[in-house]
């Protein structure tokens, strides 16, 4: 991936900065205090990985409450037949092991709640990251003489793409402030109004560049910012009334 393009990657560790969070394919807070995310079940490779996650929890939980089960049937032990203690052993433990998982997930169901604008545009920086991905495949697909592919607008669509950054980065500090106080009226104020300023040289583009490749990336990199304006704006009228 050429420099200019990589620069433009929305990182993990970016992430976790503009969002004070700790942010990968899978979770957002962490694994035991944050949420799973919506795109895991969009993506059969990494849905598989959040239902081995939940293995490898439930069997940490299922450990830890070993020493509870053995104290409530140690008073039960049969010389002659433990068959019944194994039984009572597995009934407490595996008990223990079911009401803590589902209390992790509803913990996590209403901890969405309040991320569910996080959850959101975290998924449109994945879209705008494939949108970076495609770009990618074009440049390489042009250096190795493909005469089918016609990328004359490169230099446009990376600043179409820098005004997408612009509006996630910005969309994403101004659900911070609203999640964490109140009181930055004026920052989010500056905040939406650069997001709706992006939109419109968004737009200005989309016109003069609809008919090759880079008019379709340009269409995607105009509903991501469209997207994360909607969201931001429900999320603001919201805290504003809270």
């Amino acid at each position: 991936m050429k420099p200019n393009l990589e620069d433009l990657k929305i990182t993990e560790k970016e992430l976790e900065t503009l969002t004070g969070l700790d942010v990968d394919d899978l979770f957002v807070g962490g694994v035991l205090g944050g949420v799973f995310r919506t795109s895991i079940f969009q993506k059969p490779q990494q849905f598989i990985s959040f239902c081995i996650t939940e293995i490898i929890v439930a069997v940490l939980i299922f450990i830890l409450t070993i020493p509870i089960g053995l104290s409530v049937t140690r008073n039960f032990v049969d010389g002659v037949n433990q068959l019944p203690v194994i039984w009572q052993f597995l009934e407490v433990t595996l008990g223990i092991t079911l009401i803590v998982l589902v209390a992790w997930h509803i913990y996590m169901w209403f901890r969405r709640k309040h991320l569910k604008t996080l959850l959101h545009l975290l998924n449109e920086v994945d879209k705008y990251n494939e949108v970076i991905q495609a770009v990618d495949i074009l440049d390489r697909l042009e250096a190795v003489g493909n005469s089918q592919v016609s990328f004359i607008n490169r230099n446009e669509t990376l600043e179409a793409l820098r005004i997408t950054r612009d509006s996630l980065v910005s969309g994403l500090m101004t659900e911070k402030i609203l999640r964490e106080t109140r009181s930055s009226r004026s920052r989010r104020y500056d905040l939406l109004t650069n997001i709706e300023n992006n939109l419109v040289n968004l737009r200005t583009l989309e016109v003069n560049n609809q008919a090759n490749e880079y008019g379709q990336l340009l269409n995607e990199a105009l509903e991501i910012s469209l997207s994360v304006h909607q969201e931001v704006k429900k999320f603001s009228r919201f805290s504003s009334k809270t």
